[in-house]
C-alpha cells in the first residue's frame, strides 16, 4: 500500500502547483509532439512507397539521368545544381525496337502555370509523354480517354483528378479549355485518383497535367529534354536481360554510363525508402533536442521543489517515512509530468498527422512502436532527470530540516 500513498501525494503536489506543472510539462509535450509527428508522417510515406511497389509489375525499368541518383549530403544541399539530362527521343525510338521491350513511355517534366477562367495554379507539373504511359504506370481514367499516338499535335491534355476538381470544379471535364504556359489545350480525360504524393513515376499524378511529347517540345524550342523513360518488358522473367539490352542501346548514343541510370521499380523504391530513412533520422536527432531541454526543465523545477519542501520532507521522515518512500514520491512527480506531457504530445501529433495525411493523400500509420516511443521516451526522460532531485530529497536529514524551518 506504500506506492499508492506515494502516488496520491505526488499527484496532490502537482495539483497544488498547476501553473508551474503545466509550464514545465510543455517542453515534454513539444518534444514528443515533434518526434511522434515525424514518425507518423515518415511511416505514412514509407507505407505509400510499399503500396506502390506491391502494385507495380515486376517488368518495369526506370531510366533516369545519373544525377538523380545523387546520395549523401549533396542530395540535401539547397545549392546543388541538377545535372543536364542527356536522354532524348532517339533513345526512346531505339529502346522501343528491342525485342524484349513491350512499352516505352518518355516523361518530359515542365513546371508551368495552368489556368481555367479566373482559376489558376502555379508550378503545376506538366508531363509531356506518349499514349503508352497509362499502361506502363497502370493509370485508370475516371472520365474521357487518353490521347492516341495519332493525336499528338492537337493540343489535348489529360488532368489528374485533384487538379481537375480544383481547376474546373469537376472530374467530368471533357471539352473544357485550359491554358498551359499561355497556350490553349482541350481536356479529353481525367485520371482517377492514385493517392501517391511520392510517386515512383517522379510526379504526383493526381495534381499533374499530361500532354503529348510533340506539344511539350514546343515549349523547349523543339528539343525534347526527357527527364525519365519508363520501359515495360515483354517477360518479367527476362527483366535482367532486357535491362542489359537497354543499357547496351543507350551506351551507343551516350559518352559513358555516368549519363544515365537504369533501375528496376523495386530498386527505385528501395532507394527512395533509404533516402526517407535518412531524412527521418536527421529530423529525429534535431527533434530530440527539444525533449532534452524539456527534461532539463523538469529536473530544474524538481530541484526547486525539493528546496521549497524541506520542512514537508522532514515531517514525513519524523513520522516514519523511509528514504525509499520519499524517493518514490518525488520520482513519481517527475514521471507523472513526463508521461502526461508524452500522452498529450502523442494525441496532438496524431491529430496533426490526420490533417496532413488527409491533405496530401497519405495513409495514417497507427503502430504500436510509435506509441511505445511516444510514451517510452518520456518515461526514460522522467527517470533520468527526476532521479537526482528525488535522491536529494530522500537524503534530507529530518532533524536538520525541522531546525532550519522551525
Amino acid at each position: 500500500m506504500v506506492l499508492p500513498v506515494s502516488f496520491s501525494l505526488a499527484l496532490g503536489s502537482l495539483r497544488a502547483h498547476r501553473t508551474r506543472t503545466l509550464l514545465t510539462t510543455l517542453g515534454v509535450v513539444i518534444g514528443v509532439f515533434i518526434i511522434s509527428l515525424i514518425l507518423i508522417l515518415s511511416g505514412g510515406l514509407r507505407a505509400s512507397i510499399i503500396n506502390q511497389t506491391a502494385r507495380l509489375n515486376d517488368d518495369v525499368l526506370l531510366i533516369r539521368s545519373a544525377g538523380d541518383s545523387t546520395t549523401g549530403m549533396e542530395a540535401f544541399s539547397p545549392l546543388r545544381v541538377a545535372n543536364a539530362t542527356t536522354l532524348a527521343e532517339r533513345d526512346v525510338t531505339a529502346i522501343s525496337k528491342l525485342s524484349g521491350v513491350r512499352d516505352v513511355a518518355p516523361m518530359m517534366f515542365l513546371g508551368s502555370r495552368v489556368e481555367s477562367g479566373q482559376r489558376f495554379y502555379d508550378n503545376i507539373t506538366t508531363v509531356a509523354t506518349n499514349d503508352q504511359l497509362p499502361d506502363v504506370l497502370g493509370l485508370k481514367m475516371i472520365s474521357g480517354d487518353w490521347f492516341s499516338d495519332k493525336e499528338t499535335a492537337r493540343n489535348y491534355v489529360i488532368l489528374g483528378e485533384k487538379l481537375a476538381s480544383g481547376l474546373i470544379e469537376t472530374n467530368q471535364a471533357m471539352g473544357q479549355k485550359i491554358n498551359i504556359k499561355g497556350k490553349e489545350f482541350m481536356v479529353v480525360g481525367v485520371v482517377k485518383t492514385a493517392n501517391q504524393p511520392i510517386s515512383l513515376a517522379g510526379v504526383d499524378v493526381d495534381k499533374a497535367a499530361f500532354i503529348s511529347l510533340a506539344d511539350g517540345v514546343r515549349f523547349t524550342d523543339n528539343k525534347a529534354q526527357i527527364g525519365q523513360i519508363i520501359v515495360r518488358a515483354v517477360d518479367k522473367k527476362q527483366l535482367e536481360e532486357t535491362r542489359k539490352s537497354v543499357v547496351a542501346t543507350l551506351q551507343r548514343d551516350h559518352f559513358d554510363d555516368s549519363e544515365f541510370a537504369v533501375h528496376t521499380a523495386h530498386e527505385a523504391a528501395g532507394a527512395t525508402a533509404g533516402w526517407l530513412a535518412t531524412i527521418t533520422l536527421v529530423a529525429l536527432i534535431f527533434a530530440s533536442i527539444s525533449l532534452l531541454v524539456g527534461g532539463i526543465g523538469i529536473m530544474n523545477i524538481m530541484l526547486v521543489s525539493v528546496t521549497e519542501r524541506v520542512r514537508e520532507i522532514g515531517i514525513r521522515k519524523a513520522v516514519g517515512a523511509t528514504k525509499r518512500q520519499i524517493l518514490e514520491q518525488f520520482l513519481l512527480e517527475a514521471l507523472l509530468m513526463t508521461l502526461g506531457g508524452g500522452l498529450v504530445g502523442l494525441l496532438l501529433a496524431y491529430a496533426a498527422g490526420y490533417v496532413i495525411a488527409l491533405q496530401f493523400s497519405l495513409p495514417l500509420v497507427s503502430s504500436w512502436w510509435i506509441f511505445a516511443i511516444g510514451l517510452g521516451v518520456p518515461l526514460v526522460v522522467g527517470l533520468l532527470f527526476g532521479l537526482w532531485p528525488a535522491a536529494r530529497a530522500a537524503r534530507q536529514d529530518p532533524i536538520v530540516a525541522l531546525k532550519q524551518y522551525h
